[in-house]
């Protein structure tokens, strides 16, 4: 059951297909490609399902998949994509990259070991994230009536929809819900960043390689030791990882590259609250990258697929009376600043409690032991500097004692931030990053 449950989530590559197939994009390495147009497919069948939850519509896998292929064409056709064309691949790696390729692996096998044993579950699964797509499933819509009954606010109507609708087009597809096809989404999209960061990434093969199996090391120890099976928190660091993968790119400032990050970034940003300000921050910094002018309608190729996939969710929530913000933990402006102490405390103390802080300490070495931080580099440590900002100030913002929360979540949520300290790893000091193509 759980290779039939997973079979469709690994045909989105077959939706976002048209657009990773043109020419703008041949400078990636082919494996990357594919990651990456699944990645895409993934954000516009939630797009698609979304719209047609506002619009009344019931889901069907046809119309989905379809709607989402036609979005996919229709934006490659867009004069973003006109003329571009390929630029060559760096040379080939030597034995680094082949070590690294085969760490990268032994991370993912680690991921797929202790989902399998249940090592890596985590109890959010089956507080909210399945029990929404089982059900959503059966509907073929979002159970505005289930969200709204009474005692059902634990399941969080207000979160963002992209990691419940996978959920409801693999079972739709299947069929039926699988716990177990849910829990092993971790190991696949680790093992998806594997294969498609080193042929996203830019720079030396080696090192690129080497900074992939380190991003893909530290989430894989951590997310095991986090509990991240069959959580939202794998595809938020996938889109995460992947986004900031294709705006560090010495072509990062061509519209056709600015679409396809602007499309990940919206994938991150409707996967977990804490994806939005993620989103902002890397748009931000990517508009400040060496040769890329900050214009609007770079900042709309950034944004704007994030803006229209949160939009229409928002709108969902207002007309069915469901939601119409990100609420939980009391007034936006109360920030009880007397607990700052004891907010960074509790975040230390857990951060140190996995895995002895690995996942966050060897990234963090890694980069420290190059030296001056390239430029370049500035928009993964800037985007986790945001990202630490926020979650720092949603435990802030509680007004009770937040420690037992920060002991669960802490973990989980500042994953993403090895990450970028790892993709940062992947720029060479010495190397001239000072031409980028600008933006027209």
């Amino acid at each position: 059951m759980t290779a039939i449950w997973i079979a469709p989530l690994l045909l989105l590559p077959l939706v976002g297909a048209p657009l990773l197939m043109r020419p703008a994009f041949g400078r990636l390495g082919a494996a990357a490609r594919v990651v990456l147009a699944g990645a895409v497919g993934a954000v516009l069948v939630s797009f698609v399902m979304t719209l047609c939850s506002l619009a009344g519509v019931a889901w069907s896998i046809p119309v989905l998949a379809a709607g989402a292929t036609v979005l996919a064409w229709g934006l490659s056709h867009t004069s973003a994509f006109a003329g571009a064309s390929a630029a060559p691949r760096g040379a080939r790696g030597g034995p680094v990259a082949i070590l690294a390729a085969v760490v990268s692996a032994a991370a993912v096998a680690a991921a797929a070991l202790a989902t399998r044993l249940g090592a890596a579950t985590s109890p959010d699964l089956f507080f909210f994230w399945g029990t929404k797509a089982q059900r959503f499933a059966a509907a073929a819509r979002v159970d505005v009536a289930y969200l709204t009954a009474p005692f059902h606010g634990f399941l969080h109507s207000y979160y963002p929809p992209l990691v419940t609708d996978l959920g409801v087009f693999a079972s739709m597809a299947a069929s039926r819900f699988s716990w177990d096809g849910a829990m092993a989404t971790f190991p696949l999209l680790l093992a998806a960043l594997a294969v498609g960061l080193p042929g996203t990434l830019d720079g030396g093969r080696d090192r690129v390689a080497a900074a992939s199996a380190l991003a893909v090391s530290a989430i894989s120890l951590g997310g095991i030791r986090a509990s991240f099976a069959g959580n939202a928190d794998s595809p938020l660091v996938f889109f995460e990882a992947l986004a900031i993968a294709v705006l560090m790119r010495r072509d990062a400032g061509e519209p056709a590259t600015q679409w396809l990050g602007g499309l990940l970034l919206a994938g991150a940003a409707s996967s977990k609250v804490e994806g939005l300000p993620f989103a902002v921050a890397a748009s931000a910094l990517a508009l400040r990258h060496e040769g890329a002018r900050p214009t609007v309608r770079a900042a709309a190729r950034l944004l704007g697929p994030t803006a229209a996939m949160l939009g229409a969710w928002f709108a969902f929530g207002l007309s069915r009376c469901l939601f119409h913000e990100y609420s939980e933990y009391g007034p936006f402006s109360e920030v009880h600043l007397d607990h700052l102490g004891a907010v960074l405390a509790a975040v230390s103390r857990a951060l140190g409690e996995t895995a002895r802080g690995l996942p966050w300490i060897v990234p963090a070495l890694a980069l420290a032991a190059g030296g001056r931080i390239p430029r370049t580099a500035r928009l993964p440590l800037g985007a986790a500097a945001a990202l630490v900002a926020f979650l720092l100030f949603a435990y802030l913002h509680l007004a009770s004692d937040p420690t037992l929360w920060i002991r669960w979540s802490a973990p989980r949520v500042l994953l993403p931030v090895a990450a970028m300290f790892s993709l940062a790893v992947a720029v060479d000091p010495l190397s001239a990053r000072t031409t980028r193509s600008g933006l027209p």
